[in-house]
């Protein structure tokens, strides 16, 4: 992982768009099957009601519109956040220089490998 913007821009909106896609959707079906819900019951109490009401596209496409715009937004904002998890520290120059090498362990018996 890279501390790139584009990567890191192009991260946010592939999660934002995943999160209003699923946020739009789930508002249409909420709409939909509330609505049937409501026609069933009107149904049994008024004979030759319609079975769906006449504006209920318009408001599924509304919901899902409203839905995935605020999922969207929100998982944006949100996910600026996660951000500072996908850079990478890098050691500054300075720091280089006064780091001493890593000390490896020698072996005790003389350097010859003892399997147990």
């Amino acid at each position: 992982l890279t501390a790139d913007p584009a990567y890191i821009a192009a991260f946010r909106r592939k999660k934002a768009f995943r999160a209003g896609m699923m946020g739009g959707s789930l508002a249409g079906i909420g709409v939909a099957c509330t609505a049937m819900m409501m026609a069933d019951l009107k149904a049994s109490s008024r004979p030759g009601a319609p079975w769906l009401p006449k504006k209920l596209p318009k408001r599924i496409a509304a919901s899902v519109v409203l839905g995935f715009s605020v999922c969207f937004g929100y998982s944006w904002l949100r996910s600026r956040e996660l951000v500072g998890m996908f850079v990478i520290a890098q050691p500054s120059r300075g720091d280089e220089a006064e780091a001493s090498p890593p000390k490896v362990a020698s072996a005790t018996n003389g350097g010859a490998a003892r399997t147990i």
